[in-house]
């Protein structure tokens, strides 16, 4: 079971790692197992749950419009 830590610290990697977002889409409990992580099954629901793609977009957009070049 990872935990709390663990799992954010997953999402957060998802997020910025487009080959391990990607892979974690393809196959989420390969990529997790691979990743190093131990996640239960309630674990695993939840993150398939989570659109990351959606949300690194989203958040790359915002970055990208409050880092102005000098």
């Amino acid at each position: 079971m990872a935990t709390e830590k663990e799992m954010y610290e997953l999402i957060g990697r998802a997020l910025v790692d487009t080959g391990f977002r990607m892979s974690l889409k393809e196959n989420l409990q390969l990529a997790v197992r691979e990743a190093g992580y131990d996640l239960t099954p309630e674990q695993l629901a939840a993150l398939r749950q989570v659109e990351l793609s959606s949300v690194a977009e989203s958040l790359g957009d915002r970055i990208s419009k409050e880092i102005r070049p000098i």
